[in-house]
C-alpha cells in the first residue's frame, strides 16, 4: 500500500457551531480531570482550582452528538501511565506540539519519527491567536505504521479520527501546565477504509508537561490505545509504548522549528569576515545561514524540514551551522518565533523551500560542503 491516500479519500468535513461547542467543552472534560489525576499523582491540591466546567454534568451524559454521529463521551482512562523527566525547555515543547494544519502536522511528524504515513487535520475547532500562539481544538485523521518493519506485511496499519486539543493553563500558584489530548471520535461522514486493509483503532492519550527545573521538563502521559483487528498484544504494547515516548522528541521538534526560523529570518550572529575560523582560527569553511568563517569541527550539521513547493511532501535537508547561530536559535523565546508565524502572510514561510528547490538541488542556505539529502521524505 502506498501512501499518502488520494486527496479526495474523505468529503470536506463541516462542524456546526453547537458541534463546536460539545467538542471544545468534551475536551475541557478530558483536560481537567488528567489534571486531577497528576494533582492526586504529585499529592497537591492547587490544581483542582483550574476547573473551567461542570464535569459532573459532561459525565451525566453518555454520548454527545457531532455531526449527525455520536461519539463516546466517557472520560476514563486506562491503559498506560508515564512518568518522568526530558532535557529542554518548556517552550520549545509547547512550541514543538503546534500542528494546526496538515502542511504543520507533516513538519511534526517528520521530526518527532512518529511512525505516521499519512495524517490529515479534518476540521479546527479553535485556533491559535498571537496572543496565545499555543493553543487549538482540532479534528484529525491519521494512519500509524507503529509496528516493526518485519511485521508490516502480515499485520494492517491502524488508523485513528480523533480529537485534539492542545494548550497552556497557569495554576493558582502560577506555574504553567502544558496539555496535548488525542482522543478518538465516531464520525459517520469519515468511513473505515476497509478497501484499503486499514484498521479503525481507538485512542485517548492526555500529555501533561511542566517546567520541573531549569532545563528538565517533567511529563505525564496518561492513556489507552486499542489497536482492533488481528494485532496481538505482544506487538500492540511495545507500539503503544513507543508511540507515547515519541512526545519524548517534541522538544526536538521545537528546536529544530527554531532553526528553520532562523535558516528563513536570517536572524544570526555575524561576528567576522576573516579568513581563520572565528572559534579556533583553524582552516575555514562558510556555513551560508550566518556567513560566519568557521572551521568544520565548529560547525553542525543539522537535518532541517521543509515543503516541496510543488508536492507540499515534506523532505529533510542537511544543512551547516556555526555554534553561535545555533546557541541564537535555541536560546530564541519559542512562543515569540510561534506568534511570529501566525502574523506572516504565509503562515508556511519558514518551512517554505524555495521555488526552484528539489530534494536533489540545493536550498536558500544549505551548507556548501554537505550535500543534500535525497531519501528523507515524508508523507504528504
Amino acid at each position: 500500500m502506498r501512501f499518502p491516500l488520494p486527496a479526495d479519500t474523505f468529503p470536506p468535513l463541516l462542524v456546526s457551531e453547537e458541534d463546536r461547542i460539545d467538542l471544545q467543552r468534551l475536551s475541557e472534560s478530558f483536560i481537567h480531570e488528567a489534571i486531577e489525576d497528576y494533582s492526586d499523582f504529585r499529592n497537591v491540591t492547587s490544581y483542582r482550582d483550574l476547573r473551567m466546567i461542570d464535569l459532573e454534568r459532561l459525565r451525566s451524559a453518555p454520548k454527545e452528538r457531532v455531526g449527525s454521529g455520536y461519539i463516546t463521551a466517557s472520560t476514563k482512562l486506562h491503559g498506560v501511565l508515564t512518568t518522568g523527566t526530558i532535557d529542554g525547555e518548556f517552550n520549545d515543547m509547547a512550541f514543538g506540539l503546534i500542528n494546526g494544519n496538515t502542511e504543520m502536522l507533516k513538519i511534526k511528524s517528520s521530526y518527532t519519527n512518529d511512525k505516521i504515513a499519512d495524517a490529515k487535520v479534518l476540521a479546527a475547532i479553535t485556533e491559535p491567536t498571537p496572543t496565545e500562539p499555543v493553543q487549538g481544538t482540532y479534528l484529525k485523521w491519521g494512519v500509524s505504521i507503529g509496528v516493526p518493519v518485519l511485521l508490516r506485511k502480515i499485520v494492517r496499519p491502524q488508523d485513528f479520527v480523533y480529537l485534539e486539543s492542545i494548550g497552556i493553563l497557569k495554576t493558582t500558584s502560577g506555574e504553567r501546565l502544558g496539555y496535548s489530548l488525542m482522543h478518538s471520535l465516531q464520525i459517520p461522514t469519515i468511513r473505515e477504509l476497509t478497501e484499503y486493509q486499514i484498521v479503525r483503532a481507538n485512542a485517548s492519550i492526555c500529555v501533561l508537561f511542566r517546567q520541573k527545573t531549569s532545563g528538565k521538563i517533567e511529563l505525564y502521559v496518561k492513556g489507552f490505545v486499542d489497536a482492533m483487528g488481528d494485532i496481538h498484544q505482544s506487538v500492540a504494547v511495545p507500539a503503544t509504548a513507543d508511540a507515547l515516548m515519541s512526545y519524548s522528541k517534541i522538544v526536538h521538534c521545537g528546536q529544530m522549528k527554531k532553526l528553520n526560523w532562523l535558516v528563513k529570518t536570517r536572524k544570526t550572529v555575524i561576528l567576522d569576515h576573516g579568513n581563520d575560523c572565528i572559534v579556533c582560527t583553524n582552516a575555514p569553511s562558510r556555513p551560508k545561514s550566518c556567513s560566519n568563517t568557521m572551521c568544520s569541527r565548529c560547525s553542525v550539521s543539522k537535518k532541517l524540514s521543509f515543503l516541496s513547493p510543488s508536492t507540499r511532501r515534506v523532505f529533510r535537508r542537511s544543512l551547516m551551522f556555526c555554534v553561535r547561530c545555533l546557541l541564537t536559535a535555541f536560546k530564541a523565546d519559542a512562543l515569540e518565533i510561534a506568534a511570529e508565524e501566525l502574523v506572516r502572510h504565509n503562515p508556511f514561510d519558514f518551512y517554505e523551500a524555495s521555488t526552484n528547490s528539489t530534494p536533489s538541488s540545493k536550498m536558500v542556505s544549505p551548507s556548501s560542503t554537505t550535500a543534500p539529502d535525497a531519501t528523507s521524505e515524508f508523507f504528504g
